[in-house]
C-alpha cells in the first residue's frame, strides 16, 4: 500500500510540474518544453502501450511494478541535464515507458492483495484520491517554486526531481520486498490457450466497455486543459481557473466515501453509466456559464466542478475492477495495457481535438462531450443488462443440472 502510494502522489506531481519545469528550473521556451514531453511520451505509447501488457503478464504484477519504479527512479534526476530538446523527449520516453508499465501492472497488484470486489474497489478509489492529491501537491509546487524563485534560484525546481526519483527507488524497494511474500499465482492449466492479445481482443464486451470509456477520458483531459482557456473565454476572475481545479483535487477524495456507498447498492455496470451521467451533466452545463454575471457563473461553475467531481470519484473506484472482472489472473496485465490505451490516446490527441473544437464556438467541446458520455451510459446499460442476462441463464442452467 506506501508502495502504491507513492506511486500515485509522485506520478501526479509530475504531471502538473514538469512543464513548468522545464520553463523556469530549465530555461527553456514552453512550445519547445511542450513538445518535447508530447514527442517523448507520444513515442512511449506507440512503442510500449501493448508490449507492457505481456511484461506485465511475463514478469508478474510485483516485479514489473518494481522494474518500473527502477525505470523513473534512474530517468528523474536526467532532467537536471536536460536543457535540450532532444534529450528531453528521451527521458520522458523512459518516465512515461516506466508509468505505462507500471499501470499495466497495477490491476494485478490489486488484485494479488485483495479477494472481495469491495476491498478491491476501495483500494483504486483510494488510490485515484491520492493521485487526485498529488495533483495538487503538484500544484503547490508549482506555486512555491514561483514564490521562492528569486531567493532560491532554481534549487526548488531542480529538487522536484531528484525527490521522485527518491521516492520512486522507496516505492521499487517495497514492490520487491513485497513481491516476495505474495505466492505467484498459478499457470495456465493444460489444454487452456496461453495469454495472448488475442484473447483480449475477441472480447466484444471487453472492447465496447473500452471504447466507452475513451468519452470519459476524453471528458477528464477536456477539465484540464480547456476548462481554463473557456473560463478566461468568458472573461471569469484569473483566479476562477485554480480555484476551479482546487476544488476538484479537493472533491474527488471527498466524495469517495459516497462513491463506495453508491457501489455497494448497484451493479459495475450501472455505476459506470451514472458516472458519465454525472459527468455529462457537469461538463454539459459550462455551455450556460455565459448567460450569468460573474458571480453568478462562479457559482453555476462550482456546481458543475462537484458534479463532475463525483463522477470522476464513481469512476475511479470501479473502473477497473470491470477491467480486472474480464481478466484472468494470465493475462491481467494485458488487459490493464489495453484499457490503458485509452487513457494514452486521450491524452496525445485529446488537447489538439478540443482547441479545434473550442475554435469552433467556446462551448462546442462541452456539447460534443456531453453527447458522447450520453452515448457511453447507453453502452454501459446495454453492457449491464446482457451481464444480468447472462447470470439469470446461468443460474437456470445450475438449477435444471440439479
Amino acid at each position: 500500500m506506501a508502495a502504491m502510494v507513492v506511486d500515485a502522489l509522485g506520478s501526479g506531481v509530475w504531471i502538473t510540474f514538469s512543464l513548468l519545469y522545464f520553463t523556469y528550473g530549465q530555461g527553456m521556451a514552453l512550445t519547445s518544453a511542450g513538445a518535447a514531453l508530447s514527442t517523448g511520451s507520444l513515442a512511449a505509447l506507440l512503442a510500449g502501450g501493448l508490449a507492457v501488457g505481456a511484461l506485465a503478464d511475463r514478469m508478474g504484477p510485483f516485479r514489473a511494478a518494481t522494474l518500473s519504479c527502477a525505470l523513473r527512479a534512474a530517468a528523474f534526476p536526467c532532467y537536471l541535464a536536460a536543457d535540450r530538446p532532444a534529450a528531453v523527449a528521451a527521458v520522458a520516453f523512459a518516465v512515461s515507458f516506466g508509468d505505462r508499465l507500471y499501470w499495466a501492472a497495477h490491476g494485478g497488484l490489486v488484485a494479488a492483495v485483495t479477494s472481495a470486489e469491495q476491498a478491491r474497489r476501495g483500494m483504486f478509489a483510494l488510490l485515484n484520491s491520492l493521485r487526485n492529491v498529488g495533483l495538487g501537491v503538484g500544484a503547490l509546487g508549482v506555486a512555491l517554486g514561483a514564490s521562492f524563485e528569486d531567493h532560491g534560484g532554481t534549487a526548488l525546481w531542480h529538487s522536484i526531481p531528484l525527490v521522485n526519483a527518491a521516492s520512486f527507488a522507496v516505492a521499487g524497494v517495497l514492490f520487491r520486498v513485497t513481491g516476495r511474500r505474495v505466492p505467484p499465482a498459478p499457470g495456465p492449466r493444460e489444454g487452456v490457450p496461453a495469454a495472448s492479445y488475442r484473447t483480449v481482443l475477441a472480447n466484444r464486451r471487453f472492447l465496447a466497455f473500452t471504447g466507452a470509456t475513451l468519452a470519459i477520458t476524453l471528458s477528464s483531459v477536456a477539465f484540464d486543459s480547456i476548462l481554463p482557456v473557456y473560463l478566461r473565454w468568458l472573461e471569469m476572475p484569473v483566479w476562477t481557473p485554480p480555484a476551479a481545479y482546487v476544488l476538484s483535487c479537493v472533491a474527488i477524495p471527498a466524495f469517495q466515501p459516497l462513491a463506495l456507498r453508491l457501489g455497494r447498492e448497484r451493479p459495475p455496470m450501472r455505476l459506470m453509466a451514472l458516472a458519465a451521467l454525472l459527468i455529462a451533466a457537469g461538463l454539459g452545463g459550462l455551455v450556460a456559464a455565459g448567460r450569468f454575471g460573474t458571480a453568478g457563473a462562479t457559482a453555476l461553475v462550482a456546481v458543475l466542478v462537484l458534479l463532475f467531481s463525483l463522477g470522476e470519484a464513481l469512476f475511479g473506484a470501479v473502473a477497473m475492477t470491470i477491467v480486472l472482472s474480464f481478466a484472468s489472473s494470465a493475462d491481467a496485465g494485458r488487459y490493464s495495457a489495453f484499457y490503458q490505451l485509452v487513457w494514452g490516446v486521450s491524452g496525445a490527441l485529446g488537447p489538439a481535438v478540443h482547441t479545434l473544437l473550442f475554435s469552433v464556438s467556446g462551448g462546442t467541446p462541452w456539447l460534443v462531450m456531453a453527447c458522447a458520455l450520453l452515448a457511453a451510459a447507453v453502452v454501459y446499460r446495454g453492457l449491464d443488462r446482457t451481464a444480468a442476462r447472462t447470470a439469470r441463464l446461468a443460474a437456470a442452467g445450475r438449477k435444471g443440472e440439479a
